[in-house]
């Protein structure tokens, strides 16, 4: 990784950022704002519609996904989940029993609305109202749950919007007036006179989506219920036989076992239309789809499962599964900055592998990672939490960044004890303040030249007769075979940095010569550091640096794991070289502290020299 000089203010030290690795082909897109995404790749005759991989976030298909909709019954699935989290929080149990009110008797009575009909006097268990409120969509059940949690219908609302808050489920259009998914007038006395009687649940594709996947993540357990394409409700004497509204599952009209849905939840009101969120796995990965206002007859019209089928076909068709490791190399092990730890710095490695789905044609190298933070804050313990690579052309429900990957360090890093750490800042303030009273680093690369020059005969070894043009960072230096360093005798490797030659050396004698670019001279004195160091185990194909817009081929460190290395003439944002620095190759200073060369030398080098190899750096 190259470390980058940058100058943050005239008269200032300039200070070193430590590279970001990350794969820089493809065009980023801002999933924070993604309403759209894949929409023209399938014909979707809905209102909106949602496809996620449930795990990682990652979005796979978006038809104004932002856009606030009535969403109908698939608000129970909040009241589900604050049932089973007062559960689990032991505030309430499955076998405790529960009287309805008056009102909801009489909503569960209605023959307008769906549902398990609750009787006045009679008593229920919360495993009885849950199971009838997945299975059945059961309006009246729904409520009385909300009721014996919160005490009455608008305590639990409140709740509801609460926890909405909690996961970001914000902004304008959302709403929330009943624990069933019914209009606001059905609380009764209890609705909420701030809105209008006819007032529904608002959510967006998105937002079910999120609250689709902490239901499935937290409490996974759901699928037990929201699988059952049959049950029964036994009340006293009486049982009423249950069947679910999710035509998908295993036993009923819209099953196909191409599509293994074992959940979730159907919605249907005259100002929502058909809605229906599905969740299924494949090949081990759980997906789950959202789509609203499905155009639709009447209750018999099942577009709403055969709108699902297609953006599933979609999804199965477009997308490819696959692991992303550290033996892939995505994302590329990354060394960060530590302050104030007794290390300066720390490798940051994937916490663990992540399934992810890659379009057909895209390559996992063409994947753009970064990581979150610039730096770390010591004290640190191994294999802790530390932070996320970014997948930025991936994009993520709820996220800014893209697809998140969990990052870690393989070390403990202590903290430097209190007085170092003083001596640590008043070292850097006295090193500012020397800096700016000389104006350090305000002359760059041109007027340094003048000081730097050197006479032919001050070369330390003559040029081969066939080497390579300066400036030519397309093909090897010189014009025969590379060594097979495997074979040389007292290999070591010699760079000058005002010469701008790299050799490769058996002894005393040079035996390769390759055009280089070494730092950037200031006052006399190059960014790249001059004595001896060894060839580091860190190495690779490619790397960029988002902040700086610059990225390299083919790497090899030789100097502070990962912070100086050799690499090749340096590349733009899309991976193509930067022109204007490789005709400095051979020619002239202009690295931020590394040593540049062709793209051809350094695939060589970086696969070939064997770590331990000596590297003596010197000016001349």
């Amino acid at each position: 990784m190259e470390k980058y000089k940058i100058k943050i203010l005239k008269g200032l030290l300039p200070f070193f950022c430590f590279l970001i690795y990350f794969f820089a082909k493809s065009v980023s897109v801002n999933a924070a704002s993604i309403d759209n995404y894949n929409e023209n790749q399938v014909n979707l005759d809905v209102k909106s519609a949602l496809a996620i991989d449930v795990n990682s976030g990652q979005i796979l298909y978006a038809k104004n996904a932002n856009k606030k909709l009535p969403v109908a019954s698939m608000s129970k699935l909040i009241t589900v989940y604050l049932t089973l989290d007062a559960i689990k929080n032991k505030e309430i149990s499955w076998n405790q029993r529960v009287q309805p009110t008056k009102q909801i008797v009489a909503v569960s009575n209605d023959p307008e609305y769906s549902g398990i009909p609750l009787q006045m006097n009679h008593s229920y268990t919360i495993k009885q109202l849950y199971e009838a409120t997945l299975i059945d969509s059961a309006n009246g059940p729904a409520m009385l749950l909300g009721e014996v949690i919160s005490g009455s219908q608008q305590a639990f609302v409140k709740k509801m919007r609460q926890q909405l808050s909690t996961w970001n489920i914000t902004g304008g259009g959302t709403q929330l007036v009943t624990p069933s998914g019914l209009p606001n007038y059905t609380l009764g006395e209890e609705s909420f006179k701030d809105k209008d009687k006819d007032a529904e649940n608002i959510l967006s594709a998105s937002d079910m989506a999120i609250i689709i996947s902490h239901l499935l993540k937290e409490f996974p357990q759901v699928l037990d219920t929201t699988s059952k394409a049959h049950s029964s409700f036994i009340d006293q004497d009486q049982t009423i036989s249950m069947e679910s509204s999710n035509w998908m599952l295993k036993g009923l009209s819209e099953y196909d076992s191409n599509y293994p849905v074992d959940g979730l939840k159907t919605g249907t009101t005259d100002a929502a239309g058909a809605c229906f969120s599905a969740t299924m796995q494949k090949e081990g990965q759980r997906i789950a789809t959202v789509i609203l206002g499905a155009q639709h007859v009447d209750g018999t019209d099942p577009s709403r499962f055969t709108q699902t089928k297609k953006l599933m076909d979609y999804i199965f068709d477009h997308y490819q599964i696959k692991e992303i490791t550290a033996k892939n190399k995505v994302p590329k092990i990354t060394r960060v900055k530590i302050d104030d730890g007794e290390k300066k710095s720390a490798l940051v490695y994937m916490k663990k592998p992540i399934k992810l789905w890659l379009p057909k044609e895209q390559k996992i190298s063409n994947l753009k990672v970064k990581f979150s933070k610039s730096a770390l804050q010591a004290p640190i313990t191994k294999n802790e939490k530390v932070g996320e690579f970014y997948i930025s052309n991936l994009p993520a429900l709820n996220s800014s960044h893209g697809v998140g990957v969990e990052a870690t360090v393989h070390e403990n890093i202590e903290e430097i004890n209190p007085l170092m750490k003083l001596i640590s800042y008043i070292s850097q303030a006295a090193k500012k303040y020397y800096q700016s009273i000389f104006n350090y680093g305000e002359k760059r690369e041109k007027n340094s030249k003048s000081k730097v020059k050197t006479k032919k005969d001050e070369k330390p070894y003559p040029d081969p007769v066939n080497l390579a043009k300066a400036g030519t960072w397309s093909k090897k230096s010189e014009d025969k075979a590379y060594p097979d360093l495997t074979k040389v005798k007292n290999l070591w490797i010699r760079v000058s940095l005002k010469e701008n030659r790299t050799y490769i050396m058996s002894g005393n004698k040079p035996i390769y010569t390759m055009l280089s670019t070494g730092g950037t001279y200031h006052k006399n004195k190059s960014d790249t550091p001059t004595g001896t160091y060894y060839i580091q185990e860190e190495r690779g194909d490619d790397f960029y640096n988002n902040e700086l817009n610059e990225g390299a081929k083919y790497y090899v460190s030789w100097k502070d794991h990962g912070v100086y290395l050799f690499h090749s003439v340096p590349t733009k944002s899309d991976g193509s070289i930067n022109k204007k620095e490789a005709a400095k190759l051979g020619r002239s200073s202009g690295s931020h502290g590394c040593i540049r060369l062709s793209v051809p030398d350094s695939k060589w080098l970086a696969e070939t020299v064997p770590v331990g190899t000596k590297v003596v750096i010197k000016d001349k």
